[in-house]
């Protein structure tokens, strides 16, 4: 198992001891605004053990938790560029709020304008797979901008029908 796939099962298990928490133990995180407030919680660091230790940027993903469920295994993988095109379409109004996603300046910036686009994406409580998400996340603003690359090109490469590597695009 690679450290980016050991990083992803991490990032689940945060998920899922965050889910085996009752309604009034994740109200303290769901009221933060910020990472840092999250950080200064108890339950995030009852969650986020040892991963909340040696990532300190982990806060920025707990502070999102609370905005979509975690996607049961099916076997397709999850992209988040994908994920978004289908859940906000591909018009202008998204493709706009996707440019200016891709263009966040620091932390703060991506923390607030991706609780915009999950809670868009996410009304109907479209689950979202926290492993890939969340590492990209902690990889965003990493050299080369691989992660943004990727986001790009998932959600303005052609939607396929039920498999991502079939060459039948989606009408």
């Amino acid at each position: 198992m690679s450290k980016n796939d050991e990083l992803r099962e991490d990032l689940r298990a945060v998920r899922g001891r965050y889910d085996d928490l009752g309604r009034g133990e994740t109200a303290p995180l769901r009221r933060c605004r910020t990472a840092e407030e999250v950080a200064r919680e108890r339950a995030y660091w009852r969650i986020g053990g040892a991963l909340a230790h040696e990532k300190h940027d982990l806060a920025h993903v707990v502070l999102l938790f609370p905005l979509a469920p975690q996607v049961r295994p099916s076997g397709r993988p999850f992209t988040f560029g994908q994920f978004l095109r289908r859940y906000l379409g591909d018009g202008d109004g998204a493709a706009l709020r996707f440019r200016r996603l891709l263009a966040s300046a620091d932390k703060d910036d991506l923390d607030h304008r991706l609780r915009g686009v999950l809670r868009l994406a996410c009304a109907d409580k479209a689950p979202v797979d926290w492993g890939v998400l969340g590492a990209d996340i902690l990889w965003f603003f990493a050299e080369g901008d691989k992660v943004r690359r990727s986001w790009a090109q998932n959600f303005y490469a052609p939607i396929f029908y039920n498999n991502p590597a079939s060459s039948t695009p989606k009408a």
